[in-house]
């Protein structure tokens, strides 16, 4: 009997080299070294420099930062996790589509996430998995509906991407671990998006990815479920001196995030500076009673304040 030998095995992917996707994990890798050899690279100052400018810095002009942000990290663990996926995800569309659509989906994933992570918190994060989400999400879909994608992801990858998703949101809101689960969510998302829309025109296809895009952008102005747009209203009064209508943003901004530190930090300083002139005012009219309440009320709020203290021991009496 003729033996019946097995097709031979197609080479082709293995021997494919991605460039886009080389180059993604390049930049991820000077970003790392150059953050890590940063002095002082826990600042603000230093995230910027190395693609992660703050959420002040975004709204104030810095929009590079929706897109840089995903390709900066700081610790090995999470910059080792991040490509290996998007090497072993990436390289399979790269591989399957061309290299225009890839730079776009690449890119796209990366303001999507960083949008959505926005619109829930106060940062975009930073790291890649926002768009390994958007990856796996596109290529969960393709290998329902596509020959050439199917049985690519097993199912022990399917339920690490699943599980860790369910598994990020409870550390977060345990408090344990602060991780990007807006950023995920959203990437998963628009990689379903994309691979769902696929089959139909490209009118229909850019028209559902700009209403997706907008949907994000509107929740971030609108600010149902994040304080960052109003906290960066509250930080402009404040830089140009409007005391008042900054106190009443940093109150709007408490009444829905009573933890937010950024805004009782900066709330405590303005409240301090009214009271420090009322003080002043006082003093100088020679009205010590009523200047003393208001040295004993800065340090209600400042216990460490210096020149209330000083102010305060040198107060004749009336």
């Amino acid at each position: 009997m003729e033996e019946i030998s097995n097709p031979p095995t197609d080479i082709t992917f293995k021997k494919y080299i991605p460039i886009i996707t080389v180059l993604c994990c390049l930049v991820s890798i000077v970003l790392f070294i150059g953050i890590n050899l940063q002095d002082n690279r826990d600042t603000w100052e230093a995230y910027r420099k190395w693609g992660s400018p703050s959420m002040t810095d975004i709204f104030g002009g810095d929009y590079w930062g929706l897109i840089t942000s995903n390709f900066l990290h700081v610790e090995i663990w999470h910059i080792a996790f991040n490509l290996y996926w998007l090497w072993i995800l990436g390289k399979k569309i790269e591989f399957e589509t061309n290299k225009v659509f890839y730079i776009l989906f690449i890119l796209s994933s990366a303001l999507v996430s960083s949008l959505a992570q926005l619109a829930f918190s106060d940062t975009t994060g930073i790291g890649l998995s926002g768009i390994g989400y958007a990856l796996f999400g596109f290529l969960f879909v393709k290998s329902k509906t596509t020959e050439e994608y199917k049985n690519y992801l097993t199912k022990n990858t399917v339920n690490l991407f699943l599980v860790w998703l369910v598994v990020g949101v409870i550390l977060t809101k345990a408090g344990t671990w602060k991780i990007g689960n807006a950023a995920h969510i959203g990437g998963l998302f628009w990689g379903v998006l994309v691979a769902y829309t696929a089959k139909f025109d490209n009118y229909l296809q850019w028209a559902t990815g700009l209403m997706y895009i907008s949907g994000l952008t509107f929740l971030i102005f609108y600010s149902p479920f994040s304080t960052s747009y109003l906290s960066y209203q509250a930080y402009e009064l404040h830089k140009v001196q409007q005391v008042d209508a900054a106190i009443e943003a940093y109150k709007k901004i408490l009444k829905r995030d009573p933890d937010n530190e950024f805004a009782n930090e900066n709330l405590k300083q303005l409240e301090v500076y009214q009271l420090e002139k009322k003080a002043i005012e006082l003093h100088t009219k020679q009205k010590y009673t009523e200047a003393q309440l208001i040295y004993n009320q800065i340090l209600s709020i400042d216990p460490s304040n210096e020149w209330a203290k000083e102010n305060l021991i040198r107060l004749p009496s009336e």
